[in-house]
């Protein structure tokens, strides 16, 4: 390429209903951090908020709820695609305050023992500590008054493991509280591990793994998911019924927490009895909404017939792309829920780039740990929950090809690089819009003179993407 940068993996990574986050890179081209952006698509305000780096970071404050934006990235005057967002609905009533989430930290020892996320998908467990470190730092700078950690706790349960935890890492909330369920990897005691009694010894603060918190009179429920080294979820009956107890007693405004995915067509080592887990909490519309993690990944998930619009979500990984964390803003009638990359971008981006399977290139892990901008971001209020969209207008090339068709598209208007899920492929990103239309009109407008075949996808939790039935000529 010439010895301008490339602007690479260009993402809206959250929204809110006054705020927006975006990253991206420019690899071993330093370059300035800029954005365009406002209302009209033809007045954008230029903004320069970083100099001479190869990971950018820009977040945008005081936007207006319910309202389209239009932005551009630069670097060094190259210019990015052209998108747009809509922010999200603002919740009804006074905002009361705001926790964070953080999962699958995976803190390891000098020699970690090896499993296929860390083979093959990206998991950087050398630099665990590091990363949840400094997710904690990032939320605090966000005005947290809460966390919880959703399990995965440590990565093999031995005792090095709990004790880096509780001396070096959880001290970093100060005088924050924190809440901590158990993980599967937190009950292993093969490979040195000592399992649940590590987590009730020197992390919990309590006697058992499920516990039960008020918080400014908010239910918080801390579940066990987890079996002694089973992978799998499962619930017992007793914690199920525990639950009900408290639900029916109290009838506060409630969270659950607990390590596993209860819910979703694709319960990959999930909760083996997630139907009786639905069934315990169907009766109680004081259930705000069900937290877990052990996937890896961002997603949110429905279940009309058994809880309507409540959302199960999956918090991603601290220790593997995104390398993320999420904050819930309480308002009185429900919440905002936001997914944050940590500012470490460098080692989000090395996990992104160590994904390794065979034909593949590492588009796949993105779409699976990263989801759609509705899995990073929502509003749920009065029982109505809101998810943003997102359609991407793209061509997939050959990677020659690709950065000739990137130099060529900079010469008049803007684009992006960023992974294909073919190994030998580029995709040129020419934008990302809030409705599909916007992103059909944007083809025409601009790039129909092209000879070349594009495509419009819904950004989502694939392991390919969910393409619209559209083949642009």
């Amino acid at each position: 390429m010439t010895s301008n940068p490339a602007i690479c993996n260009e993402e809206l990574c959250t929204l809110g209903y006054n705020y927006a986050m975006i990253t991206w890179a420019t690899p071993k081209r330093p370059a300035d951090t800029t954005i365009c952006f406002g209302e009209n698509p033809e007045r954008l305000t230029k903004h320069t908020v970083n100099q001479n780096t190869e990971y950018h970071w820009v977040e945008i404050y005081g936007l207006i709820p319910s309202t389209r934006y239009w932005y551009r990235v630069e670097s060094n005057e190259v210019k990015g695609s052209l998108n747009s967002f809509t922010t999200l609905p603002k919740p009804e009533g006074k905002h009361l305050f705001n926790y964070a989430i953080f999962s699958d930290t995976h803190i390891a020892s000098t020699n970690p023992v090896k499993d296929i996320n860390e083979t093959y998908f990206g998991k950087l467990v050398e630099h665990s500590k590091t990363l949840l470190t400094q997710c904690i730092m990032d939320s605090k700078r966000r005005n947290i008054d809460l966390a919880v950690i959703t399990g995965d706790l440590t990565d093999t349960a031995n005792q090095k493991q709990y004790l880096e935890l509780r001396d070096q890492i959880l001290p970093c909330f100060g005088n924050t509280p924190y809440l901590l369920c158990i993980g599967n990897h937190d009950k292993f005691t093969k490979n040195s591990g000592i399992g649940e009694k590590g987590f009730l010894d020197y992390v919990s603060n309590r006697e058992k793994t499920c516990a039960n918190f008020v918080f400014r009179d908010y239910q918080f429920i801390l579940l066990d998911s987890c079996r002694q080294n089973d992978n799998w979820g499962y619930i017992y009956p007793t914690h199920l019924q525990w639950t009900k107890n408290i639900l029916q007693s109290e009838g506060k405004p409630s969270y659950l927490f607990f390590h596993h995915p209860c819910n979703g067509p694709d319960l990959w080592f999930g909760v083996k009895n997630h139907k009786d887990f639905l069934k315990t909490i169907r009766p109680f519309s004081c259930v705000q909404g069900v937290f877990s993690g052990h996937i890896h990944r961002n997603k949110v998930t429905v279940n009309h017939i058994a809880t309507g619009n409540l959302p199960y979500v999956e918090i991603p990984a601290t220790v593997q792309f995104p390398c993320a964390y999420a904050i819930v803003q309480v308002f009185e009638s429900g919440f905002i829920y936001n997914s944050y990359k940590v500012s470490r971008l460098d080692l989000s981006e090395m996990s992104r780039g160590r994904f390794i399977l065979k034909h593949r290139g590492n588009a796949i892990l993105t779409w699976y740990g990263f989801g759609g901008i509705g899995d990073r971001c929502f509003s749920y209020s009065n029982n109505q929950l809101f998810r943003p969209a997102r359609y991407e207008l793209a061509v997939t090339l050959d990677q020659q090809r690709a950065i000739k068709f990137y130099q060529r598209v900079q010469s008049f208007d803007g684009a992006s690089l960023t992974c294909s899920n073919n190994i030998n492929n580029l995709k040129v990103v020419l934008g990302h819009h809030d409705s599909h239309s916007l992103a059909f009109r944007s083809y025409y407008d601009k790039f129909s003179h092209f000879n070349i075949n594009a495509m419009i996808s819904k950004e989502g939790n694939y392991d390919l993407p969910q393409n619209i039935k559209l083949l642009i000529e």
